[in-house]
């Protein structure tokens, strides 16, 4: 029996990644009975049903979602081959789907962008944001090409290439008595509520085992969503937390309702990293990325001080 084509595979991904077939049909521009006839013919040929169809959309059956697993990444390594001759040629160009934590893309990548755009204009770079084990998995699976995270807890199957070390910051009231201070160690936060963003989050992680090692008492009923949503618990006076450096250049450095303040120990910061899976064609473009996202990164952490 034949073996499945690409089109069939990217056809099948498309829904697995949307649920509809009317969104993966806009995605690949493509007639419905178009993809539904892609669909037909790949569970012909693997001899099983990959799609649970219902009226709300459809859903991977259990062997469906280890087919997805391996088909992306057959279409990883199928959009890497020209990525060979790019890389020869000393030019980063094509689509590279970049995976970023909530807690660091979005106050990175703008800074990273422009000077990407510039330097390489044929680049198309697709960002999404996610919690770091979604990120991984999401490497390992051909999801995103590569992702700006920190350093992994599970790093089998991936390239981890260290970029910088972030500091974090305590979050205080401006009228709490801490914020005219300067630099402070951990047992400043003894005793104090600390609030943290929910669980999922590596940052969360990281703030929980500080505040505990410290002797702080961590708000477990008021867990944040997003930073901004902690930077107002903090500024009303909730609690304190602490922040990546970054989000504090960008967020914090002006805010009139909350102060940070430099934390003077070696477990109040994070690696930052960029992680792509083993073996890729692309690994040159990469390490051009990754050293583009370092030097930014460098200059704006200088900026704190």
């Amino acid at each position: 029996m034949p073996q499945p084509t690409l089109k069939q595979l990217e056809a099948f991904i498309a829904i697995a990644d949307t649920g509809l077939f009317r969104l993966a049909s806009e995605k690949l521009n493509l007639s419905q009975p178009a993809l539904s006839e892609q669909i037909a013919q790949l569970e012909h040929r693997l001899g099983a049903r990959l799609l649970d169809r219902d009226r709300r959309g459809a859903r991977l059956t259990p062997i469906g979602a280890r087919v997805a697993e391996r088909a992306r990444r057959i279409l990883a390594d199928v959009r890497g081959l020209d990525a060979i001759v790019r890389s020869a040629a000393g030019n980063l160009g094509g689509l590279i789907r970049l995976g970023a934590l909530p807690t660091l893309g979005p106050y990175l990548m703008p800074h990273v962008v422009p000077v990407l755009h510039k330097r390489y204009p044929e680049l198309r770079l697709y960002v999404r944001e996610g919690p770091g084990e979604a990120l991984e998995e999401g490497v390992r699976s051909g999801q995103y090409d590569v992702a700006l995270s920190v350093r992994p807890y599970r790093p089998e199957g991936l390239h981890v290439l260290p970029l910088v070390e972030e500091r974090l910051f305590l979050g205080v009231a401006r009228d709490d008595p801490a914020a005219g201070q300067g630099a402070i160690g951990p047992d400043a936060l003894a005793g104090r509520d600390v609030l943290t963003l929910e669980h999922g989050h590596r940052l969360s992680e990281l703030v929980r085992t500080f505040a505990r090692d410290a002797g702080a008492r961590l708000l477990e009923d008021y867990q944040g969503t997003s930073l901004d949503g902690l930077r107002q618990m903090v500024g009303m006076g909730v609690g304190v937390s602490l922040f990546p450096a970054l989000y504090v250049r960008s967020e914090i450095r002006n805010d009139r309702a909350v102060a940070a303040l430099p934390v003077d120990s070696a477990d109040a910061r994070r690696q930052i990293v960029l992680i792509w899976r083993e073996g890729s064609p692309r690994e040159g473009d990469y390490h051009e990325l990754a050293g583009i996202i370092r030097d930014r990164a460098e200059t704006l952490l200088k900026d704190l001080g």
